[in-house]
């Protein structure tokens, strides 16, 4: 067991996922302070950080009429003497000595007109040097990880076993993984500081391609689980209303290629923009599946969307079945060659289901993991997992290494771009009162979204959806409005769609249940509450509900933050229409956020490393090729994180 580390602290570590001596020399800093800079007290410069050391000439304890507790030091050296200030730390009594000499940190500021340090640091581990802010918890502060890891250093890094080969390290001017662990800790300065996370950034991105590669490598062993002959597409095209975009046409090229190999099933991400035309392809894969008699299934992620999606495919199919918590169908009972389309209730009686031969899963991240059971047989269906989350081409470089990815970034011909305008607060009664004319004048329908469905005694700011509807309901009298989210059961939810569907209501006030996948092709107006507590990809998602017919659409996205970043943010949005341009801009703006998380499932997380980092990841497959190259039966294994022996703090 490290020193002071017992049961209780290792209880509040584990809150920060730390639960070996691996995790703790991995709990990286967040940001740095350089306290490096030291000097005498005569040297001391307001707004400058700095390092001084002085006898402490006086301690006090004051208690100020408005109770508040400060501790007042003064110290002195040879060239003069400052005041030190804290507030609320009364155990520093226990601490600072009068008599003694100490070293103090902190920035220079002016109190009572005297050059004061506020709150300064104390002692070795904090003066003196580039200090680490760490991710902390109750009980666990930066000073006890900076103590904590100063004083084990050594017995942390003891163990550390480098990866990468010797050469590799050489050839690409790296550090040693023990000396950069060493310095991302504790850094000599601050140009071997960058030198150290340059290096971690580089293991990081590896341990991504590597896993990646290794899963292609793994699915490449597999054989088709059925074998399908090429059968031609007439009947289906015969039933569209529209022309295919080249990138569909691409697409699907590259969906069919994969489909009739002889050697390995299909492992393809379909990427589309919201309102691409990603359906039409799943129902293209399912109809050469069924000409192969072959079953196929659709995953959808909520059952709005199967039942959605089941009335599309069965435009164009039959033997089309939909199978959600609500609506049952006997499995043992179905054709060979039909298509299921249905909810998370499949993957509880796959006993039941026949070989299948294709699975298509609809924003795979919504379902977690259970969907993988589908492919632990030794021969898996072909799979072509579809996505409206654009992703930038930086993470399907590093994380989709171990897919094949079809990109649709056009849209549809008879598309037209929807308009977009942030509306200041001074103008949602203007709003409103264009919205009932225009609902009146066209006939056309609108969603009204609200991040709650309640209000929020912690947040009273953020709009809530059955607030709203009330509002809403005596604002604009002449209109039929209904109020839907997660809370009301599926049997009046689907009647309130339904009525939706046949223009009964006007303006549906929802939560965001209706982020993915509702096409009403009639709603021509979306309006977003408190748009700001949303990240951009949801906005785009909730933006893409609209715009959907052959009439011009318009969203409207209220915020009651007046925050110049949040602004900015939805000013992006009101400009760009292009899913993949607003990726770009959230992974450049707030890192990978949603987009990231959204695809990441399964993979080693990301501390230092920049996914939009073009030339850190191009180095890190340059080295990855390097590797294999050298050594062709490296373990590639060395890479992901865990996969060597680690020391526990209990040892």
């Amino acid at each position: 067991m490290l020193p002071g580390i017992g049961p209780k602290t290792i209880e509040k570590l584990n809150k920060l996922d730390i639960f070996d001596t691996h995790d703790l020399i991995y709990h990286f800093p967040t940001r740095y302070v350089d306290f490096s800079h030291t000097v005498k007290i005569s040297e001391v410069q307001i707004g400058q950080n700095s390092t001084i050391s002085g006898k402490i000439i006086s301690f006090q304890n004051i208690f100020t009429r408005s109770h508040k507790n400060i501790q007042k030091a003064t110290i002195r050296d040879n060239s003069g003497s400052i005041n030190l200030i804290w507030f609320n730390q009364p155990y520093l009594n226990k601490i600072l000595t009068v008599g003694e000499t100490c070293s103090f940190a902190g920035e220079a500021s002016l109190y009572l007109n005297k050059a004061t340090l506020i709150a300064p640091l104390i002692g070795k581990y904090h003066t003196g040097k580039i200090i680490a802010i760490y991710p902390e918890t109750k009980g666990l502060t930066s000073a006890w990880f900076r103590k904590t890891i100063q004083n084990n250093i050594s017995l942390l890094t003891k163990n550390i076993i480098d990866p990468l080969p010797q050469n590799i390290i050489k050839k690409n001017n790296l550090l040693t993984l023990q000396n950069a662990l060493w310095q991302i800790h504790c850094p000599t300065n601050l140009a071997i500081l960058n030198q150290a996370r340059f290096r971690l950034s580089i293991d990081e991105i590896l341990s991504i391609q590597s896993l990646s590669f290794l899963q292609k490598k793994s699915w490449e062993k597999f054989k088709p689980s059925v074998i399908f002959k090429d059968f031609d597409l007439k009947p289906i095209f015969k039933k569209l209303k529209f022309e295919l975009t080249k990138s569909q046409i691409k697409a699907w090229g590259e969906i069919k290629e994969d489909l009739l190999s002889l050697t390995k099933p299909m492992n393809r991400l379909l990427c589309g923009d919201v309102g691409s035309g990603k359906t039409i392809l799943a129902v293209f894969a399912s109809y050469l599946a069924q000409k192969n008699n072959s079953l196929s299934i659709f995953l959808a992620p909520t059952e709005i969307l199967a039942q959605q999606h089941f009335q599309t495919f069965s435009k164009f199919l039959n033997k089309v079945y939909l199978l959600t918590t609500n609506s049952k169908i006997n499995l043992k009972k179905i054709p060979k060659n039909s298509i299921i389309i249905s909810t998370h209730a499949i993957l509880y009686q796959q006993k039941n289901l026949p070989k299948v031969g294709l699975l298509v899963i609809d924003e795979q991240h919504k379902f977690g993991v259970k969907q993988r059971s589908f492919l632990s047989s030794l021969n898996p269906p072909h799979t072509l997992t579809m996505t409206a989350t654009p992703i930038p081409r930086t993470i399907s470089l590093t994380l989709l290494g171990n897919l094949n990815l079809s990109t649709l970034d056009e849209m549809p011909k008879d598309r037209i771009p929807i308009k977009t305008f942030v509306v200041p607060k001074n103008k949602t009664h203007d709003c409103y009162l264009w919205l009932q004319k225009h609902i009146q004048d066209s006939k056309e329908q609108a969603f009204f979204v609200c991040p709650f469905i309640d209000i929020s005694e912690s947040m009273a700011t953020v709009k809530a959806a059955s607030e709203e509807f009330e509002k809403i309901s005596k604002f604009l009298p002449t209109l039929n409005l209904a109020l839907i989210h997660g809370k009301i059961k599926n049997t009046p939810r689907q009647k309130i769609l339904d009525d939706f569907a046949k223009n009964k209501i006007n303006i549906l006030v929802t939560t965001p249940i209706i982020e993915v996948g509702i096409d009403y092709p009639n709603a021509s107006t979306i309006i977003i509450e408190s748009a700001d507590r949303f990240g951009l990809a949801q906005l785009h998602q909730l933006r893409g509900r609209v715009g959907r017919g052959d009439k011009q659409s318009y969203c409207y996205l209220f915020s009651q933050s007046d925050n110049e970043k949040s602004m900015n943010r939805l000013k992006f949005l009101e400009k760009n229409n292009s899913g993949f341009k607003i990726a770009e801009f959230d992974l450049k703006t707030r890192g990978p956020g949603e987009i990231f998380s959204t695809i990441q499932h399964g993979f080693p997380s990301l501390k230092l490393a920049d996914i939009s980092n073009i030339k850190l990841i191009s180095l890190s497959e340059q080295i990855l090729q390097e590797i294999l190259k050298s050594d062709p039966q490296f373990n590639l294994n060395l890479l992901i994180p865990h996969s060597t022996q680690s020391l526990h703090l209990n040892n």
